[in-house]
Order: structure tokens, then sequence, then C-alpha cells
């Protein structure tokens, strides 16, 4: 984890090098959005569902972003949910990080017939589903010139863990450890 953490920052890192170059030309404004990996635990389906339902999502989202004047509001979004910081959140900096609680039910997922299936531990209890949503960040500037709009999005990676509940024929981990 600590290793896609680090990809993540990097990542992040060298667009905003690109974004703050004195030699970019940056035409009134520009935003980028980053997006950390988030884990979700589910429970296991029962075979006949194609469905697996998802608990609420918290997504670690970082906005850096650029004015030609004052930056006015920043707005980020996955599915319905959002937040928007407004100028006095905004001045003096250059991004801004939020978590949003994106409720069960906005997003809907597909899973694997592979996948956290009841009665069947021979299928998978982790599932990587790269860009099963996306965050949309938004950046409205003003200048003398007038005011302007910038957008940018990311597609966001949730990784599935499938909680099972004990078997009752199997000894525990903590039993074993007793011998």
């Amino acid at each position: 984890m600590k290793h896609l953490s680090s990809t993540i920052v990097t990542s992040f890192m060298a667009t905003l090098a690109i974004l703050f170059t004195a030699d970019t030309a940056v035409a009134g404004g520009d935003i980028v959005v980053a997006a950390q990996e988030t884990t979700a635990v589910v429970t296991p389906r029962e075979p006949h569902l194609e469905l697996v339902n998802l608990p609420a999502l918290e997504f670690g989202l970082r906005a850096a972003f650029k004015c030609t004047g004052e930056p006015v509001s920043v707005t980020l979004s996955v599915a319905d949910t959002h937040e928007t910081l407004r100028g006095k959140d905004l001045t003096n900096r250059r991004a801004v990080e939020v978590t949003l609680k994106v409720p069960p039910g906005q997003l809907a997922l597909a899973a694997s017939s592979r996948f956290c299936v009841a009665d069947a531990p021979e299928t998978d209890d982790e599932l990587l589903v790269p860009g099963l949503a996306t965050a949309h960040a938004s950046l409205r500037c003003a200048s003398d010139e007038g005011d302007s709009v910038f957008f940018a999005s990311v597609p966001l990676r949730v990784r599935l863990v499938c909680e099972r509940p004990p078997d009752g024929n199997q000894p525990s981990p903590d039993a074993s450890e007793d011998r």
C-alpha cells in the first residue's frame, strides 16, 4: 500500500511540476486532481446475485490549481457527492485536500463471477476495480478580463475486500497458535 501511495504522490508531483513551471503557458488558470485508492470491505453475495452491494466509500482527493487573478471556488465531486471550497478557503493556497464520503447506492458495480460468492470459498477475496467512478474538479477564477472555469477529472480505483464469516469447521488462526 505504501508503494501505491508513493506512486500516486510521485505522479501528482510530476503533474504539478508541469502545471506550475514558469515556461508553461496557462491561459487564465488550470486545475489538476489526484485520488488515493480506496478500500471497501464487502460481505459475500449469494450465487444468484450479479451485483456487489457497496458500503459508503471514502475518497481522498487533492486538487492543485493556478489562477490568473483570484480563485473564486474549487468544487470536487464523485457521483452526486460534492464539496465546494470558496474564496476565503483558497486564499494564499495552491492546493486543497478533501475526503468525500459517497453513500451506498450512488455507485453500482457489476462484479466478477469469481469474486466474493457465498458458499464458494474458491472465489477471489480481493478485487481491484480501476475506474469504478470518476472524480471531477472545477476551478472558477476571477480577473480583470472576467471569470473563467477550468475542469479536470481522474478515474478512481477501488479495492474490494471480501470479509467471509469464520467457518465453524476450520480452526481459527488463534487456535493453531496454541499447538
